[in-house]
Order: structure tokens, then C-alpha cells, then sequence
């Protein structure tokens, strides 16, 4: 095969990207195949994908151009046998056990899965792709990470697409990459529409200044973070669709019935029964009290905030294409009354009047910040940034809301699960992923929506959710009324 294209010059990354978390996101994938050639396939399925995508070769520096993001992509830097390395784990690894286990985020924790230089601390330069490969009795572990200023999870999931069909066949053509995937114009609006110059009055309601609660030290849901040793258990629940789209269909009646135009989506109802079940375990005034008459009260005048992502792709006038191969997504939130969140709880137990509309408040709230994303809302943050580069992306200017009121709660929820990767064929010596995972985790961190499980064996199918909270956090979501009505845990580790 060729040897990849190189990059002829850095590519500028916008001002936007230039926010993004600068850290790796890692995903691991389990695939139950033995071939002998699983490695090789790999290996040249890669060289494709930097045939295809050649700053998978760079690394991430400083730009000193003045124009776009602090940071941007070198010139390659690597060779595919840099950024992709392989172990064999066959003799301390069963994957029949792993999966009888549903993959216990603990087993990843065993030395040699996770690719050197993705954790922390980052080199000063870090490698914008790094991938690693064991070898398990029975099986394969493919751990993956991406520098998330180049690329979102959207676009990462793109680049398994590509991979994968260098792997199955040879080529992108398939999958009809085009090189119009990476081309970030469209985040430049300012640059790009010279003639149309937006106002810069004020600081776009997506983006915000740090408040004092986020300098004193406070996490993105609002939590101070705690001293000392703690034990922190990570735990998989998994919300079957079924139950999902019951609820949903019975939401949706009433919804439509109320506020005619109006409606919520599984990914809301999901986000929300994940809020609810987090603010009434947690709390951050002191404990919480489920006792609904209680919660019900309207003394209660706290504010909780659910804080997540939404990728705009499909929502600039100059469409970004759906497979685009960088950062496209800007934080936002629902905010509602602390008490409407502790109702979720209840839901199904409506006995008062009005009730089940304050219950579903938090659902309906969500899904109007999601579409309150449009072409002007992401023109107004893209051009603010462009006017504003000098701005230290690190110290001060922060994408989304607020993310907590002073004495309120708050919580955030992202979610992977639009990425297709159960759909991708890798070819025959590597098949078919059987799960995606991460590894156990060490400090608190609200909940992640995994890809969506395909049905399989007349199981409807359903989405995983992966969250890390203090022990006693996490015996109580357990034993919460939402997890134990909707959800089955997986495994805790």
C-alpha cells in the first residue's frame, strides 16, 4: 500500500475547536475475533484511513499566526507504526469472561490497553490520534484516542468509519469519503462573510464568563470537588427501549395535548430520568427529601441545571456535511425549578392536580434548549470568537450557560449515542463490535450515554449509560425509584 499523503502545511483550527476540552477522548472497543491476521488488517486499514485523513499523523502545537484557535495541527509528524502499537494480553485475558461479565470496566485497567501518551499528563505536543490493540484469549481490545480540539465524537466516529472500511475493503470509496470532510470554512463565518459583519455588543448567551463558583474550584455540575480518599465505584446501566418509548409515547400525549407543536425525544426523556435520579441522590444544599409532599412545596425556590452538548452539524445555513472531520458541537442547558427535577422520581404516582406537568417540565425543557440551537445562535458564538482570539480559552470565556446557580443543584449528561459504531463491518478477520467501553474511573463523572445497542436475539435493543460517583452516591442511584423502574445494571466495578 502507498505510504500516506503528507500534510503539506498546519491546518488552522477555529476559534471554536480552540475551546474544545484539550485532552484525549478514548473509547475501547471489544470485537470477538481470533484471526491471525486481526493485527495485520489493522495496521494497513490505518495506513488508508492517513491516506484519507493525514493529520491523523500530526500532532496538536501552538499557533503562532495570530488568526483561528491558540492551537492548531502540525505537518505530519508520525508514521502509522507511531501512533498504532499491539500487545498480546491471551495470557491473563478470556473475553468469553469479559463478556459474561458485560465487559466490567475494571478488566480495562490491566496494563497495556490504553495507548501511552493518553493519559494524563500530556506531552507538550500530544499526538492527534493514538490507537492500541491487545490480544485476548478469544478476542481483540481495540482502545482508540482522539485530541478532542480536532475532532468531536461525531467526527470521531467517522474516522472509525473510514478505518473500518480500509479494513474491509481496501478503500474509502464505499463509505464515499470526500475531502470536503475536513474542511473547517464554515466555522471561519466572520472570514467567510466579509460583507455581512456580526455585532459583538455582548458576550452570546452560549457562551459565559467563569463564574466565581467555577474559579473557587467547582465541577461542570456545580459539585466541589472533595479532599481526601474516597471510593469511587463506576457502574453501567442499561435503559432498555422498550420502557424508553412507553414512557415517551404516554410523554408525548400529554405533551401535545398542552402545548400543541411541542414534543420530547428519547434522548430528553433519557437526559432527564438521569437528572432526576442524580439531584435527588446527591443533592448540593445537604441531603434531599423524597417525600414528595415535601419536594412539592413552593417554598422551594433553588434552581437545578442540566447541562450537555448538541453537535450543529445539520443547522448552520452552510451545512456543515454530516461526516465532517473536526469540532462542531457547543454546550447548553435546561433550567427548571429544583423541585420539578426531585418530581421525576414520582413519575406514575400523579395524585395531585397538575402534577405530571410539572413532573414532565424538566423533559420539555430539554428538548426547547436543543432546538433552540439555529444557524444565528452558532453564527453569534463562531463570529464572537473569531473577534475575540486573544481571549485565553484556558482562564476565562466558557462554552455554554452558566452551568450552576449559587444554592441550587445541577448535573450534566453527555451523549454518544448516535455514533454508529455496533453498525460497522471491519471485514472478515475482525468483525463486528460486541461492546464499547471505558475503563473504570477514579473520581466522579456524571452520566455518559454509550452508543446505542442494536437489537439482537429479540431484544429490542437500548442505550447504555456509564457514570463514576462515591460509593454511597451510587448505592443509592441503585436503589433510586428511576434506575429501578427503568434501568438494569450491567456491572460495577
Amino acid at each position: 500500500m502507498a505510504v500516506p499523503a503528507l500534510l503539506p502545511d498546519p491546518i488552522r483550527l477555529s476559534p471554536l475547536e480552540g475551546f474544545m476540552p484539550h485532552a484525549y477522548v478514548r473509547q475501547i472497543y471489544c470485537f470477538p475475533t481470533s484471526s491471525p491476521s486481526a493485527i495485520s488488517t489493522l495496521s494497513q486499514g490505518l495506513i488508508g484511513l492517513a491516506q484519507d485523513v493525514p493529520y491523523i499523523l500530526s500532532r496538536v502545537v501552538s499557533n503562532k499566526s495570530g488568526t483561528g484557535s491558540a492551537v492548531a495541527v502540525s505537518t505530519q509528524y508520525h508514521s502509522p507504526d507511531d501512533i498504532f502499537s499491539w500487545n498480546d494480553l491471551s495470557a491473563s485475558i478470556d473475553y468469553a469472561t469479559l463478556k459474561a461479565g458485560h465487559f466490567s470496566p475494571r478488566a480495562f485497567l490491566a496494563p497495556g490497553i490504553i495507548p501511552l501518551g493518553s493519559v494524563p499528563p500530556y506531552p507538550a505536543s500530544p499526538a492527534v490520534f493514538l490507537a492500541r490493540a491487545s490480544l485476548v484469549k478469544g478476542g481483540l481490545i481495540l482502545c482508540v484516542a482522539v485530541y478532542h480540539v480536532v475532532v468531536d465524537i461525531t467526527g470521531f466516529d467517522v474516522l472509525l468509519k473510514i478505518w473500518a472500511s480500509h479494513c474491509r475493503d481496501g478503500s474509502s470509496r464505499e463509505i464515499g469519503f470526500n475531502p470536503s470532510w475536513m474542511d473547517r470554512s464554515p466555522l471561519f463565518y466572520a472570514s467567510e462573510n466579509p460583507s455581512n459583519p456580526p455585532a459583538h455588543a455582548s458576550i452570546p448567551k452560549l457562551l459565559h464568563i467563569r463564574t466565581p463558583e467555577e474559579l473557587a474550584g467547582r465541577s461542570q455540575a456545580g459539585k466541589v470537588a472533595g479532599s481526601g480518599q474516597k471510593n469511587y465505584q463506576t457502574g453501567i446501566f442499561y435503559f432498555p427501549h422498550q420502557q424508553l418509548r412507553v414512557f415517551k409515547d404516554a410523554a408525548n400525549a400529554h405533551i401535545t395535548s398542552q402545548e400543541p407543536g411541542s414534543w420530547v425525544s428519547t434522548s430528553d426523556i433519557l437526559s432527564s430520568l438521569l437528572w432526576g435520579a442524580i439531584i435527588e441522590v446527591e443533592g448540593n444544599s445537604g441531603p434531599l427529601d423524597t417525600n414528595e409532599n415535601e419536594v412539592d412545596t413552593d417554598k422551594d425556590t433553588r434552581t437545578s441545571t442540566l447541562s450537555f452538548p448538541v453537535q450543529f452539524r445539520s443547522v448552520l445555513c452552510k451545512l456543515l456535511p454530516r461526516d465532517f472531520l473536526g469540532a462542531a458541537f457547543l454546550m447548553t442547558n435546561a433550567k427548571v425549578l429544583h423541585r420539578d427535577v426531585c418530581r421525576i422520581s414520582h413519575i406514575g404516582t400523579d395524585s395531585e392536580p397538575g402534577t405530571r406537568d410539572q413532573k414532565l417540565k424538566p423533559m420539555l425543557q430539554a428538548w426547547k434548549s436543543v432546538h433552540g440551537i439555529d444557524d444565528v445562535v452558532v453564527r453569534q458564538v463562531l463570529s464572537y470568537l473569531e473577534a475575540h482570539t486573544d481571549m485565553n480559552a484556558e482562564a476565562s470565556l466558557i462554552l455554554g450557560p452558566p452551568r450552576y446557580d449559587v444554592g441550587g443543584s445541577a448535573a450534566s449528561v453527555v451523549s454518544w449515542a448516535d455514533q454508529r459504531v455496533y453498525e460497522l463491518n471491519w471485514g472478515d478477520a475482525i468483525g463486528r463490535c460486541d461492546t464499547v467501553r471505558l475503563p473504570k474511573m477514579s473520581y466522579q463523572r456524571d452520566p455518559i450515554v454509550l452508543p446505542r445497542v442494536p437489537s439482537l436475539d429479540g431484544d429490542d435493543g437500548g442505550l447504555e449509560v456509564i457514570m463514576s460517583y462515591e460509593e454511597s452516591i451510587m448505592r443509592k442511584l441503585i436503589e433510586g425509584p428511576i434506575m429501578r423502574r427503568f434501568a438494569k445494571l450491567r456491572c460495577l466495578s
